[in-house]
């Protein structure tokens, strides 16, 4: 029995079992999508609600280090931490420059934007991605991917919608999250893969916790009150839970059935900013939030098909 599903065992039956473990399984990768997105909506919405009594240098601050520590007592018992030394590279530290940058400029729209708005403008990441990749990384990256980021770009113009009076100056700070979380995301392909994903959370975490306690100088921090703190450690549990989520799900399914479902987190943002702060976004708001979808959707097929085209060659 010991040899079962071993490579090279002879055995018909452990073949089939082992060709049925290395399916993908599209349906738990979908769910596990759903479920990460659902989280870190609720996360943010709690950030959001512990804003209006907290400065946001100090959220960051308790939420990273929450967030740090879970990190680190994971690595210490599986034994990531052996690898630390692997982490002072230059690519971790144009990442960790930016997380911070990302999550004090997103924490500070957050609380003051409409929750939908903000989750919409934030969809535009993965077509900035694709673009800064082909800048700066050399990807190839086809002209219908590049009007897909174009088209995309239109769709967060009319989300904010500048010179008008629907127009928030905070808006701005919501696209320059974007650029830095895209900075987050390119350094992370350049990042050694032998490196456990854990320990690059810890130190993307340290960072942020930092950056955070760097904003004391112009803050007025308190301790938070007893419900706010509940807030913060669900805001850090949740962002937890998004995170380990979204890495089951891309590892049980297909990328290009798994990935289109990020866009989920639009109708938890749009279900949450109605139930606690009674916003419902306007129809040109609507329209724009279904063109980055639809723009990022296809960018995410188009590159799959990419992929096979290379792969076949």
């Amino acid at each position: 029995m010991v040899g079962e599903g071993r490579p090279g065992s002879g055995s018909p039956a452990s073949g089939v079992a082992a060709a049925e473990i290395s399916q993908p399984n599209n349906t738990a990768g979908i769910l596990f999508m759903l479920a990460a997105m659902a989280s870190f909506s609720c996360g943010d919405s709690l950030m959001k609600l512990s804003a209006t009594s907290i400065p946001t240098g100090e959220l960051i601050c308790l939420r990273a280090t929450l967030m740090g520590l879970a990190g680190v007592t994971y690595a210490f018992f599986s034994g990531a931490l052996r690898d630390f030394w692997k982490l002072f590279a230059r690519s971790m530290v144009l990442r960790a420059i930016g997380d911070v940058g990302g999550a004090i400029a997103y924490q500070s729209a957050l609380a003051r934007m409409a929750f939908a708005d903000l989750v919409a403008i934030n969809q535009i990441n993965p077509l900035v991605v694709t673009a800064a990749s082909a800048v700066f990384l050399g990807e190839r990256v086809g002209w219908r991917r590049w009007t897909a980021a174009g088209v995309g770009f239109l769709g967060v113009l009319l989300i904010i919608r500048p010179g008008t009076s629907a127009f928030n100056w905070w808006s701005i700070v919501a696209i320059i999250s974007v650029l830095f979380a895209t900075l987050r995301d390119v350094s992370t392909k350049t990042i050694d893969h032998t490196i456990p994903a854990v320990l690059i959370m810890v130190f993307s975490s340290s960072a942020v916790a930092l950056g955070g306690l760097t904003l004391s100088l112009f803050e007025s921090w308190r301790w938070p009150e007893s419900h706010v703190l509940l807030q913060i450690v669900g805001a850090s549990a949740f962002s937890l839970t998004g995170h380990i989520c979204i890495i089951t799900a891309i590892r049980k399914g297909e990328l290009s059935a798994v990935a289109p479902f990020r866009y989920s987190i639009l109708i938890w943002a749009l279900v949450l900013g109605v139930a606690i702060w009674g916003h419902l976004p306007d129809l040109p708001t609507f329209i724009g939030m279904a063109i980055v979808s639809g723009a990022g959707i296809y960018t995410f097929r188009r590159e799959m098909i990419v992929r096979r085209m290379n792969a076949r060659r």
